[in-house]
């Protein structure tokens, strides 16, 4: 299987030193996913701030990217997103 590595970026990055072994960039980009709202709940001083989680394979190529700042999107007055 796989390793991936889930750095957090903004202009520079904060690099995950050991990653993960996934089953498949599906698996590797859901685990960002998660990993990214954990921090919107955890680490609210991240929002709005350009951060995200890039999702790299172990030869260095981007998989996925995770924002932390969410997209909304308001439709006759209510938010989705």
């Amino acid at each position: 299987m796989p390793r991936y590595h889930f750095d957090l970026v903004d202009s520079r990055t904060v690099a995950d030193q050991g990653g993960r072994v996934l089953a498949d960039d599906i698996m590797a980009s859901e685990v960002a996913d998660r990993l990214a709202e954990e921090l919107r709940s955890v680490r609210p001083e991240l929002r709005g701030k350009g951060y995200a989680i890039l999702v790299t394979n172990d030869e260095g190529e981007e998989v996925h990217r995770a924002q932390l700042d969410k997209l909304r999107i308001v439709l006759n007055g209510k938010a989705h997103g």
